[in-house]
């Protein structure tokens, strides 16, 4: 993929720390994009029946100040402001739309629930339906990510699913570089019912199915990274046996990853996760900050 060209980072303005614009800053610089910060305010219509005289307008001038004084400090990189108005992620994804932003970039610890999750409930609806790749940088992200993972689920037989599999490789290829890290290129692979089938066949028999099966994934993930030219020497390839929900998130850990890119709509596997009830589940366990890569041609819902 090409570098990334014009980053929206939705941040909370009065908060006291900013990791995304941090974070959006210096992508910025390595891709030399243009940067718009933005701050969503939402008033509840029955706030309006009671709230002072112009304190609606001081809500907003306020924000509008703290992102002017946030822009004013930025060096090399051009950088715009605005409020927006409405629910945050439907009016992200209209900026995003009249914008032509192919990045958006947030972090708000007031999304977030109680525990150690790092995705709150407007990550989540813009990984479903922002029509660009989404950043949610994870609160404990203090630096550019070094150690950045691709999830793959390599499928031959479906040129859609490749596809956005070459485009999280190339996008955390671009991140790694970024931050001067390594890219892991990753897959989580099982054989097909073996559980059910192990009670049914002699152990040797199983055994050589259970190679064949892991044989077959490593040959396909080999293929599918031989086919997206241009990896860095020191990228590394993972192959992992079991749920990509356990397996993935135990990566993480060990490795020290700090993001993960991987793609949230297609159909099967890591990189086709359909947002759902398994994809929430994986999502929420990734103790690090998540990318989101969308198909080519995706449209956000009504667009």
């Amino acid at each position: 993929m090409s570098k990334f060209t014009r980053i929206l980072v939705d941040l909370d303005a009065v908060a006291a720390v900013h990791p995304a614009v941090d974070r959006a800053i210096e992508l910025g610089r390595h891709c030399g994009a243009r940067v718009k910060m933005v701050d969503t305010v939402s008033v509840p219509p029955s706030a309006r029946g009671y709230l002072p005289a112009a304190a609606e307008e001081v809500v907003y001038a306020t924000r509008r100040a703290n992102l002017a004084k946030l822009a004013g400090a930025v060096k090399g990189v051009p950088v715009d402001v605005e409020v927006l108005t409405g629910r945050p992620a439907e009016a992200i994804i209209a900026e995003v739309v009249a914008g032509g932003h192919d990045l958006v970039i947030r972090s708000h610890a007031r999304d977030l629930a109680a525990g150690p999750r790092s995705l709150g409930a407007i990550d989540m609806q813009l990984f479903r339906s922002c029509p660009c790749t989404v950043w949610a940088v994870g609160p404990g992200a203090r630096s550019a990510p070094r150690a950045v993972v691709a999830a793959v689920h390599s499928n031959p037989g479906d040129p859609e699913e490749q596809e956005l599999n070459a485009r999280i490789i190339e996008t955390a290829r671009l991140m790694a570089a970024a931050g001067q890290g390594h890219p892991v290129i990753f897959e989580a692979w099982h054989a097909f019912a073996e559980d059910m089938l192990r009670s049914h066949y002699a152990p040797d028999e199983m055994a050589a199915y259970v190679q064949a099966a892991g044989d077959s994934a490593k040959a396909e993930l080999d293929a599918l990274v031989a086919s997206v030219p241009g990896g860095p020497a020191n990228e590394s390839v993972e192959l992992r046996k079991g749920n990509p929900e356990d397996v993935l998130p135990e990566l993480v850990v060990s490795e020290g990853i700090d993001l993960v890119v991987l793609g949230t709509v297609a159909r099967t596997g890591v990189a086709g996760l359909i947002m759902g009830n398994t994809a929430e589940r994986l999502l929420q366990r990734l103790p690090c900050s998540v990318m989101a890569v969308k198909p080519e041609g995706f449209r956000a819902p009504g667009a």
